[in-house]
């Protein structure tokens, strides 16, 4: 896809950071846009910031609360994109709702890891199911899935330096393996 003008993209994470840019440069293309996020505030401004810029006529800009973690807010957020924008069909899905989070493997509760799972691949396998049946209508469509750079590692966490390093219980030495 090389034109964005007069398509609809759904973007979640709109309200801040990544999101909120895509959606801007979105919009800059003349692109129709539904953006989702857990914060009205951040919805809001974003929103503010693509008016102030200059709307083109006729250009739909939404705005909807909803944690990319729950299904039922999804699909209810799937069934607004359709009545709002007047259609069946949508061309790219930006699935970039996401937090940091998890932390230490030795400290942080594991209620604190399924959050983060639970948004950051739960909110990308909720969002494309969701909204797959709208793509497939489009005459072109595309899945777009992004991640910060904390997407590309793993944190021990702070305590991590007083964890003793794991050796393989037939290690002879600290070095090399011996030939």
């Amino acid at each position: 896809m090389t034109e964005f003008a007069g398509r609809t993209a759904v973007v979640s994470g709109g309200g801040s950071g990544m999101g909120r840019e895509l959606v801007r440069q979105l919009v800059a293309e003349a692109c129709n846009v539904a953006m989702c996020d857990v914060s009205p505030t951040g919805l809001a401004e974003t929103q503010k910031l693509c008016e102030a810029a200059g709307l083109p006529q006729g250009l739909r800009v939404t705005t909807h609360v909803a944690d990319v973690a729950d299904r039922t807010q999804v699909e209810r957020f799937r069934d607004e994109v359709a009545d709002r924008h007047q259609t069946g069909k949508i061309h790219l899905l930006f699935n970039n709702a996401g937090i940091s989070g998890g932390g230490s493997m030795v400290t942080n509760s594991r209620d604190e890891w399924e959050r983060t799972f639970n948004i950051c691949w739960g909110g990308v396998y909720n969002c494309t199911r969701a909204f797959l049946p709208m793509l497939q209508n489009a005459e072109e469509g595309h899945i777009v899935n992004t991640s910060s750079i904390n997407g590309f590692w793993a944190s021990v966490g702070g305590r991590a330096s007083r964890i003793p390093p794991i050796r393989p219980r037939n290690s002879r030495s600290r070095g090399s393996p011996r030939r």
